[in-house]
């Protein structure tokens, strides 16, 4: 058969079926149409791929969703497979319709998959984590969008690139949360102040666990960051009575969200750390003691995330960073790296982590997710 003759004879069947037939006629013609494009026309020609994507486009919108579940089945591995319909299949609101095509299609590139990722349900997203391999791109999109499940699941893709400023945010996510503290120790791309976090913020049973697992290699260089940090254990824990001295300060002018700014930048410039961390409080609506949790972590991160989500200037964020103990200049993190995470960073994807470290900390510890 010539593609003409494809063209009109299909078409021409497919008009009759859509208008005349049943459903089992309908998806019997879909049938045909991919065994013949499977049968050698597969490859032949740009034009004659066409012709069958536009078969397929027009067939796949008359059909019930079994009939689409086993043609993205088919489609999904082939590397020339009609574009359009390719696409049209990932988005299908189904899972199981688009979830062959999400984990393999070759076809499929960065920005169709980020486009998924900021508009499909946490199924979806779950099912790119999967994929054999992930650019950069891919996985923030999926890191800012996605719940525990879909977090954990790019931490545990050993062929997920993972870019610094998406490993932070995965760990300042990854308190309250085993199973993706577990999956990013494992990685062998995290950044040793970042791994330093990690630890900080782990169970001392999770630590435990981590040491029994890791190699051998790797078991000398996690028991030197955990005696690392038992040495600073305790060095700037924050009493109560200077929080509520801090929240006095501020609760004179806490409804004046301009002020409470100014004054913000006020305290940092004058390290009155206390009255900093409460006017941070107010300005987020973190409680006090998280915002210290934040100042005090041994990344810069968190804080530097908190005040990306607020929407202070670099110079005002710069002058928070600045107060914490290790100032701008953290274990392996320098004043260029912040700036050019902070500049990287968006204030939705700051408040969106932000949100979702809140409700981890304010949760009890768990080994199981609720796909939050």
């Amino acid at each position: 058969m010539s593609q003409a003759a494809l063209n009109i004879d299909v078409v021409r069947e497919i008009e009759t079926s859509l208008r005349d037939g049943s459903e089992a006629k309908r998806q019997e013609i879909l049938r045909r149409v991919t065994d013949l494009y499977f049968g050698g026309f597969a490859g032949v020609s740009e034009q004659a791929t066409a012709v069958f994507d536009d078969v397929m486009c027009h067939l796949i919108n008359h059909v019930e969703s079994r009939a689409l579940v086993e043609l993205s089945a088919r489609l999904a591995p082939v590397a020339n497979a009609p574009l359009q319909t390719i696409r049209r299949l990932a988005r299908d609101d189904a899972i199981e319709v688009s979830a062959p095509v999400l984990a393999q299609s070759p076809s499929l590139n960065d920005t169709d998959l980020i486009e998924i990722a900021k508009t499909k349900s946490q199924a979806h997203l779950a099912t790119i984590a999967r994929r054999t391999h992930i650019n950069e791109a891919v996985t923030e999109a999926l890191v800012d969008h996605g719940n525990a499940d879909v977090a954990t699941a790019v931490a545990s893709n050993a062929g997920a690139q993972i870019s610094n400023l998406t490993m932070a945010k995965l760990v300042v996510r990854a308190e309250g949360d085993e199973r993706l503290t577990g999956a990013i120790s494992q990685r062998a791309d995290i950044p040793r102040p970042l791994f330093r976090h990690l630890m900080a913020q782990a169970t001392e049973a999770v630590r435990a666990r981590l040491l029994a697992l890791a190699a051998p290699e790797h078991r000398a260089m996690i028991q030197e960051v955990l005696d690392g940090l038992a040495a600073q254990a305790g060095v700037n824990t924050a009493s109560v009575q200077t929080h509520e001295e801090a929240q006095r300060i501020v609760a004179s002018f806490s409804q004046d969200t301009r002020l409470t700014r100014t004054k913000l930048s006020s305290f940092a410039a004058g390290r009155r750390v206390d009255a900093m961390i409460a006017a941070l409080s107010v300005l987020s609506g973190l409680p006090v003691a998280d915002v210290y949790r934040l100042f005090q972590a041994p990344s810069a991160f968190g804080l530097l995330s908190l005040c990306r989500s607020i929407m202070l200037d670099w110079n005002a964020a710069s002058a928070v960073i600045a107060t914490r103990p290790d100032g701008l200049e953290a274990e392996g993190e320098s004043f260029g790296d912040l700036y050019s995470q902070y500049e990287a960073l968006s204030a939705a994807a700051a408040q969106q982590l932000i949100r979702h470290w809140k409700h981890r900390v304010a949760a009890p510890i768990h080994r199981t997710h609720t796909g939050n």
